[in-house]
């Protein structure tokens, strides 16, 4: 088999054997996977999407350069006859702060190279075991979903009527995971014990700061391979049981619940009660806790706005035909964060051509349409692009030291012509 097929196809047949198992039987629990996470073609095809995801080097200053000195497949074979050995060991992370959107800063583990490619080979053969269980509204860090299916279901709900939400925000989340409760949820499914030990040793390798070694007895180090697919499994029983409570069918309706990775809202037209006590309920049990400034339960017929993963949805009236819905739109923190960020790339007394400032703003306008680009978002677009032009007129007039915009001297043709200027701010309709 792996003669005919390359490392993707053999991963990729290999991963729907054990999807479909593990949904056929959702008592199996497999006990023969370390194994595979050997397999040439598995670390061949986890050594490629590392590499393809870049990143920082760890505590060992390694890169993948240093690799493809080396020769990535000795490279490979070398680790390949370590984890057969069974003498494995995971270096501590190195921890960096990042600055969060909504201010402040988090904390962010940077795994080795070498560690980040066994990381992946064991999120390969074990991560399709958990997906046939994962329920349907969890939509954070899976295969073929993401935050745009998140916001489209939420925009389905609400549009359906239902307007009661509690929105929910867990308290340092990736801190807080219960090492010990963690286990337990991944042993439901997964008995090896070789793969139990190793991703123990993950769990407590502990992180350097400011060359510095420190323990870790709680939480998931965020930056890690496979910490995404850990804290799915940790809140996997909330999801399950929001999903199969028979709570939901009294009142005329159901609570729903829509989640991406630790953000996550209840929905409902009616009964939203049982659905916080049921969030509360399993939230203790798995000792996190909801920040209660951050959180909080209120009718979007009142409020008139719901906002979530950077989307705001307003309700609005249609004049001809009465009837109200809700319109997807870009949130008013995620357009002052984007002017913020083109202030910074954009302005006569940065030390860079304008050319290269165009270049880079270029670059962060298609993230950022890339990402709004469902919903009605052609109003904020306009914005957007307004406020692009005028910046850039304002600098390059600043730049010859003169005043005003020079709409005459420098116009559409040569804003978008002559220096490149993003336009393509094209809405695609849902």
């Amino acid at each position: 088999m792996s003669e005919r097929l390359s490392s993707a196809e053999w991963v990729r047949a290999f991963q729907r054997k054990l999807y479909l198992k593990a949904q056929g039987e959702p008592k199996f629990r497999f006990y023969t996977l370390y194994d595979k996470t050997y397999r040439p073609e598995v670390l061949s095809e986890s050594y490629r999407r590392v590499k393809a995801n870049g990143g920082s080097p760890g505590v060992d200053g390694q890169t993948f350069d240093d690799i493809e000195q080396y020769g990535a497949e000795r490279y490979l074979s070398e680790l390949r006859e370590v984890l057969l050995r069974k003498e494995y060991r995971p270096e501590p992370v190195l921890r960096v702060e990042i600055p969060k959107p909504s201010g402040g800063k988090r904390p962010l583990g940077i795994p080795t190279i070498r560690d980040r490619i066994v990381q992946m080979s064991f999120k390969l053969v074990i991560e399709p075991i958990f997906e046939a269980d994962f329920c349907e509204r969890s939509y954070g860090f899976r295969p073929k979903r993401g935050a745009h299916d998140a916001i489209l279901e939420l925009w389905k709900l609400l549009n359906w009527g239902c307007t009661e939400v509690y929105d929910v925000d867990i308290s340092k989340y990736f801190d807080n995971v219960d090492h010990q409760k963690l286990m337990k949820l991944v042993a439901r499914r997964i008995v090896d014990k070789w793969i139990l030990k190793v991703i123990k040793q993950w769990l407590s390798c502990g992180y350097v700061e400011d060359g510095r070694k420190h323990r870790t007895k709680r939480g998931t180090p965020q930056g890690g391979v496979i910490s995404p697919l850990l804290a799915n499994i940790y809140l996997h029983p909330l999801d399950k049981a929001m999903e199969c409570s028979k709570l939901w069918w009294r009142d005329k309706g159901s609570v729903y619940m829509v989640r991406y990775a630790d953000d996550f809202v209840l929905v409902a037209r009616h009964n939203i009660e049982a659905g916080i006590a049921i969030v509360h309920h399993y939230l203790d049990r798995l000792g996190l806790t909801v920040n209660a400034e951050k959180s909080g339960r209120y009718s979007v017929t009142e409020s008139g706005e719901l906002g979530f993963l950077g989307f705001s949805f307003q309700r609005t009236v249609n004049r001809r035909k009465g009837n109200r819905f809700f319109l997807l739109t870009p949130s008013k923190k995620s357009l002052l964060r984007l002017y913020d960020k083109i202030r910074k790339i954009v302005g006569h007394m940065h030390p860079v051509e304008i050319r290269e400032q165009v270049r880079r703003v270029n670059e962060l306008l298609r993230g950022w349409v890339n990402y709004y680009k469902i919903g009605n978002s052609w109003k904020s677009y306009n914005k957007v692009r307004q406020f692009v032009t005028q910046r850039l007129r304002r600098t390059l007039q600043r730049q010859r030291k003169h005043r005003g915009y020079g709409y005459r001297t420098y116009n559409s043709d040569y804003i978008y012509g002559k220096l490149g200027l993003f336009y393509d701010y094209k809405t695609v309709r849902v």
